[in-house]
């Protein structure tokens, strides 16, 4: 009978791996623009201290790797500094008996050459190419909206106040708290602990219990310049609730029935409750904002027009066009694009899909909507067609956050 061996991981290896991952998770919730040069200094130092000490490359030289490192981020080293650190790297990697030592090496070895533009530009200024980033989750926000201060307002059942802070980089508080993909949780520092905050749902939990209309500052005294804001979705109403503020006369044109955009034609109500994103629209028309609806400027001699009455213009017409399939009959009978679809329902024009079978192609946020839609418009059956996997659409229910849409 042959012996059975069982090969077990060593107490080393154990260490190594768990220092690994751990490192490993920070820098997954860090911003990809992190000094490279401090992650490799803390990363052999860390490992150093978990060497066993019997082997040299991993005792001496992950040490020695520490502290050339260090003169680097300090500015005091040279580039000879950095050949001397890829060679040492190099031969720890090689030499060093067990996986402390060869993995922390091989990551040096790696982040060096990879970013070495970084580890000269600390030689010579100091300080590697990598911007200043501040805290990860407003970073990651695309409004930069400062989600310390109001979830701490929220903490401290300050929900007027938290909206208020909100609105100070996005007038859309409301809208944000139900659509938003919440990017912010992607960087949040709890993923190291466990998983993110409910960041989004605590911004509905926010404009649920707070007086939405209150402004964020004081209106400026008027500066008599006329401004006038050419599109009524997000981009052109968040300019015209700012410039507002800062005092001017704004003035939005409209070319549809209501105010919105793609909020309002692109986001089934459904998912985005059309008295919520009236809240956050009439909120900007409090500060004095004009709007003229239907609106169509068709011709040069109306943009002239325009720019003769205004003393700027902003323009926010959006991106209201269909992406096309390229294939063959896709503008036939009964075919029709999401943003058609999804343009005539923001206007209420209903379509009648009763018994029909429909079929949508795509498994992003506007196939779902579709498809959603079209279950409501009472079709018999709603079939998806995506090229990839389930777990790869992006509204999958594995992937899914914070508080579900309202059922309207």
């Amino acid at each position: 009978m042959s012996r059975l061996s069982l090969d077990t991981t060593t107490a080393a290896e154990k260490t190594a791996a768990a220092l690994y991952q751990s490192v490993q998770l920070r820098m997954a919730v860090t911003p990809t623009s992190v000094c490279p040069v401090e992650i490799a200094s803390a990363y052999a130092k860390l490992c150093h201290s978990q060497s066993c000490g019997k082997c040299v490359p991993c005792r001496i030289g992950l040490g020695q790797l520490g502290e050339l490192l260090d003169e680097v981020k300090t500015g005091h080293g040279s580039e000879a500094t950095l050949d001397l650190i890829e060679r040492t790297a190099r031969s720890i990697k090689n030499s060093a008996d067990c996986a402390i030592g060869y993995q922390a090496a091989a990551e040096v070895l790696r982040d060096v050459i990879a970013f070495r533009p970084d580890f000269e530009n600390h030689l010579e200024k100091g300080y590697c190419l990598a911007p200043h980033q501040g805290i990860p989750c407003v970073r990651e926000c695309p409004a930069h909206v400062d989600i310390p201060g109001y979830i701490a307002l929220i903490g401290a059942h300050r929900n007027d106040e938290a909206v208020q802070l909100i609105r100070q980089d996005n007038p859309f508080p409301t809208a944000c708290a139900f659509v938003c993909e919440h990017p912010c949780e992607n960087q949040c520092r709890r993923n190291i602990v466990d998983k993110s905050i409910n960041i989004r749902g605590l911004k509905t939990y926010a404009v649920d219990n707070a007086a939405i209309d209150i402004l964020p500052m004081p209106k400026a005294a008027p500066t008599g310049k006329k401004i006038g804001v050419i599109g009524g979705g997000p981009s052109g109403l968040t300019a015209a609730f700012y410039l507002q503020l800062m005092g001017h006369s704004v003035t939005v044109y409209e070319k549809r029935h209501h105010l919105g955009g793609m909020l309002r034609y692109g986001i089934p109500s459904y998912r985005l409750d059309r008295h919520d994103l009236q809240r956050d629209i009439d909120s900007i028309l409090t500060t004095g904002v004009q709007v003229h609806m239907d609106y169509d400027i068709a011709s040069v001699a109306d943009f002239q027009k325009l720019q003769a009455d205004n003393d700027a213009l902003y323009i926010a017409i959006g991106a209201h066009s269909d992406k096309k399939l390229r294939i063959p009959n896709e503008d036939a009978q009964g075919v029709l694009s999401a943003v058609e679809l999804l343009r005539g329902i923001g206007d209420h024009k209903m379509p009648d899909f009763s018994g029909k079978k429909v079929v949508v192609v795509g498994g992003g946020n506007v196939a779902m909507d579709v498809a959603r839609s079209s279950v409501r418009l009472g079709a018999e059956k709603v079939t998806v067609a995506y090229r990839r996997r389930q777990e790869d659409m992006t509204l999958c229910p594995m992937k899914s956050k914070g508080p579900l849409p309202r059922a309207v």
